[in-house]
């Protein structure tokens, strides 16, 4: 007995009737539209069964009930008439409804009993045609249940567009899946949940719902949808366009022979009448102009849509929208926010157009506003440009001005404002001027970039003077920066103007932000201006407060404090704090700006260059610059840096031949351009290598021609030249002198150099200054002096594992080191000579294991500052072990002290 012959639709009699007699329902409802509501859909011509979708749907017949939850367009029915289709194969009684608004349940009952026996079900046993009409719904529903049972084998029922017909039929029909006869299992489809009550089925695990998410199509059903024909970059736009949505798939297959490589103009106007009349058919007028007003945002979050549009529940309102169930995507990881599917945006914003095209202009100005506060910089502008006020769009640029985009995410920020940008719309604007002056460099033209700068600086009387109404001060430090980016260094500090430089002055509040702001700005300005000129102490400190007055979003900023503390570390010898800051640099780069790959690359460039100074045999040998064409050639110093970097591993890898052909190209290409400073560091990267290489009258050329200085007090000028160009200039000068046996000249400048590095804490400097000394020195036969410049190097050594400056000078840092071994020294000397042989004495470029396996795990245990004792007991030796291990090392090492044998391995790139 079926539970329904217990409940009250069940209590009329079964009265019988004359067999074969024809269904009652076929003579009430007419014939054509009795086949079209009782017949499955055919499956389209190029239907793509999707096994993933298929097994998820498996089981049909085995559990009561199967739910497909999806908005228009994602292939309910179809995926239904494909597993219909299947059961009626293996011989099960399949009956299909197809409901609409209209269906009341005294019709729905009709239209159920026509579909049983279209199915193939005896119906005889219903009674005469009188007594079915006569019948309450609810009675209907049980006299066909009765005749299911009866069957007795698995049947199935299909109900598609359960949400349509009335709510009073909806009733009858979650009534009917509560007593489905055991025999019965349902599949409904409906696009927003009618209300049948599917929490029973679900707890008890006799139903599954399949939602729109779970009908997208994946980027490899899409490939196979076209047949394969599609190449990567169609796909992946036909996937972006579509969202693997079906309807929107199936449009663009249709027409992409006539319209082949997009939607096309035809695709489109058929996706717009169906969303309009198939999609949306259900929304309210109020629903309707909310999704029109959504279609405004570039994405969806509650807090930004109430904002712009004085709402407080649009979270509420969103989700209550029964359209938008998968149609609304996720914004990359941001869980809070989504997106409406592009095709259903494209069209609602179409629809506004028509209907309000001032409501538009309205909801993207304010969209911009708020988008502004929030720190989107880029969509903010996007929609200030849609509203067609250009002096919004000027008015929100010009807020930050170039150097604070420039700080909150790069040069990429400052390309992105300067396509939105015009002469018409700049005019006014002094500082938008600069902001496109500083595009134009960036994208390598010069003469623009100068002519529009100098423009720019007459009308403002030296970038003192902004518009009506503008800010002096902030026009004051885009000033510098559109100069810096010009000649591709910072200006000199005096002639940044302190202003309210610091937050000490009493010239700005703590919630003054925009003082913050300016103030941060020429902090940085000051870090970056006194680290070219070797003022690190006060370049540290403008750093510091650089940090304390920046905010939350100038992540680019706080990258470029920590890469010039990490490069005034690393001048200065300090490495452990120069890998500390690199370290910050570069994670500040993950984190904020895992786009900008100038960024990365020049990092790597200089932790590189550390490396290579440290002669870490290992890691230079693993070491690779491939992305330098990411550089750009404006940041002088960092591209010399990089170059430089690259020259000494094409050195180790190659020969010195590559090394001059790759600079002699490099020379050229930047002369051409008329990048100043860098051409002239290049020159001077160029120079060098030729007359290493033995060739002084070609190095001499390249001299000349690019105009460098040979004057002593030119060279060593730190004013005018930052401390990078004055180490090239000088350590190639004295080169090419020595070179060309003019030992006094080359000796004499090298002392300059030295007592200028010394003078200015010029670490790395001193010791390249010293290594070209002694080799002077020793080419002029002067040995007493090439060893007391080596015993001045080796006196640094001490501190700082700088050793590559003798090893690039190999054969004569080891001639000099043996006689001076054969002097009488100092027993620190003593042992310093003995380390820096015990290296020279390598082969070039070679990591000669000197040290067992014990004593690396030894010197391991001694870098993290154990005792003898500790360091036993995590090796599970004697404490005596342990000192006869460290002997072993201090006598492969020449050193004297647990510190200098830690510091000599990590020198090998055997202690990383």
């Amino acid at each position: 007995m079926s539970l329904l012959s217990s409940q009250p639709f069940h209590a009329a009699s079964d009265a019988g009737g004359a067999a074969g007699h024809e269904a009652p329902a076929s003579s009430i409802v007419p014939s054509w539209l009795l086949k079209a509501k009782v017949t499955e859909a055919a499956l389209p011509d190029g239907y793509l069964r999707r096994p993933r979708l298929l097994q998820r749907l498996d089981g049909l017949l085995e559990r009561r009930l199967t739910v497909l939850r999806a908005p228009a367009g994602f292939g309910k029915t179809t995926v239904l008439a494909d597993i219909a289709l299947a059961a009626r194969e293996q011989e099960r009684v399949v009956a299909w409804v197809s409901l609409d608004d209209d269906d009341t349940p005294d019709v729905f009952g009709d239209y159920l009993a026509s579909a049983l026996e279209h199915a193939g079900l005896d119906l005889s046993s219903l009674g005469a045609q009188e007594s079915w009409s006569s019948a309450p719904a609810m009675h209907r529903i049980g006299m066909l249940a009765r005749a299911v049972e009866r069957h007795a084998e698995p049947c199935l029922l299909v109900l598609d567009e359960v949400d349509r017909p009335p709510h009073s039929t909806v009733r009858l029909i979650d009534l009917l899946l509560k007593r489905l006869p055991p025999n019965l299992h349902a599949a409904v489809a409906f696009r927003g949940d009618p209300g049948l009550e599917l929490a029973t089925h679900l707890l008890e695990g006799e139903a599954i719902v399949v939602n729109s998410q779970e009908f997208r199509f994946t980027k490899p059903e899409i490939a196979r949808f076209f047949g394969g024909e599609l190449s990567r970059r169609e796909l992946a736009a036909v996937e972006a366009g579509t969202a693997g949505w079906p309807v929107a798939l199936l449009v663009h297959r249709n027409l992409r022979d006539r319209e082949a490589g997009g939607l096309g103009a035809e695709a489109t106007v058929l996706m717009h009448n169906y969303i309009g009349v198939r999609l949306l058919r259900d929304l309210s007028a109020e629903e309707r102009a909310f999704l029109l007003d959504l279609a405004v945002f570039d994405w969806l979050e509650a807090d930004l849509v109430d904002e712009v549009l004085g709402s407080s529940e649009a979270r509420l309102r969103i989700m209550g929208l029964a359209p938008l169930d998968g149609l609304l995507l996720p914004v990359d990881r941001n869980e809070e926010a989504v997106r409406l599917h592009p095709m259903l945006r494209e069209h609602c914003l179409n629809v506004l157009a028509v209907d309000d095209q001032a409501r538009k202009g309205r909801l993207h100005k304010k969209i911009a506003q708020a988008l502004i506060g929030r720190g989107h910089l880029t969509p903010a502008w996007r929609h200030a440009q849609a509203t067609g006020d250009g002096q919004l769009l000027a008015q929100l640029i010009e807020r930050l001005g170039c150097f604070q985009l420039w700080l909150r995410e790069g040069a990429g920020q400052l390309v992105s404002a300067g396509r939105f940008l015009t002469s018409k719309v700049t005019d006014p604007y002094p500082r938008l001027e600069l902001l496109r002056s500083v595009q134009l460099r960036l994208s390598s033209k010069l003469e623009e970039a100068h002519e529009l700068l100098e423009a720019v600086a007459v009308r403002t009387d030296g970038f003192t003077r902004d518009r009506d109404g503008g800010d002096d001060e902030a026009l004051a430090v885009d000033g510098l920066f559109a100069q810096a980016i010009q000649s591709g260094c910072a200006p000199p500090a005096p002639s940044i103007e302190p202003g309210c430089v610091s937050s000490e002055s009493g010239m700005m509040t703590e919630n003054d932000e925009r003082a913050r702001s300016i103030a941060g700005c020429r902090h940085i300005w000051l870090c970056i201006a006194c680290h070219e000129h070797a003022d690190f102490e006060e370049s540290r400190r403008h750093g510091l407060q650089a940090r304390k007055n920046l905010n939350e979003y100038s992540h680019y900023g706080e990258v470029i404090v920590d890469i010039y503390q990490g490069m005034s570390a690393m001048a200065q010898g300090r490495v452990e704090d120069a890998v500390e800051s690199y370290r910050r640099a570069r994670q500040g780069v993950r984190s904020f700006l895992p786009s900008d790959s100038c960024l990365s690359v020049s990092i790597d460039a200089l932790a590189t260059e550390l490396d290579l100074e440290r002669d870490r045999a290992r890691a230079i040998q693993k070491r690779t610059l491939k992305s330098l064409m990411e550089l750009r050639e404006v940041w002088v110093d960092i591209y010399t840096v990089a170059f430089a970097v690259s020259a000494e591993l094409t050195l180790e890898q190659q020969d010195e031949e590559a090394v001059i052909q790759r600079l002699t190209a490099m020379v050229g290409d930047v002369g051409a351009k008329g990048i100043d400073n860098l051409s002239k560091n290049l020159s001077a990267l160029l120079a060098n290598y030729l007359a290493e290489a033995g060739r002084p009258d070609e190095a001499e050329r390249v001299w000349r021609d690019r105009e460098l200085p040979c004057d002593m007090p030119e060279l060593l000028d730190l004013d005018r030249q930052s401390w990078r160009t004055v180490e090239l200039l000088s350590c190639a000068r004295i080169r090419l002198l020595a070179e060309r046996g003019d030992s006094v000249a080359a000796g004499e400048l090298a002392d300059g150099l030295c007592r200028t590095a010394s003078e200015r804490g010029l670490t790395r400097t001193l010791m390249r200054g010293l290594a070209l000394a002694m080799v002077a020195a020793y080419r002029a036969g002067q040995q007493e002096r090439a060893q007391a410049r080596l015993v001045e190097f080796l006196h640094l050594t001490h501190k700082v594992d700088f050793v590559r400056p003798l090893v690039r000078h190999r054969d004569i840092s080891r001639a000099v080191a043996r006689q001076l071994a054969g002097t009488d020294l100092s027993e620190d000397v003593r042992k310093a000579v003995g380390t820096v042989l015990a290296r020279l004495d390598e082969p070039a470029g070679a990591n000669t294991e000197i040290f067992s396996m014990r004593e690396l795990e030894v010197l391991s245990r001694v870098r993290e500052g154990l005792h003898n004792s500790e360091i036993a007991v995590h090796l599970g030796v004697t404490d005596d072990g342990v000192r006869y291990h460290l002997k072993n090392i201090y006598r492969k090492t020449g050193v004297s002290s647990r510190v200098q044998a830690v510091r000599y391995a990590q020198s090998l790139g055997v202690l990383a």
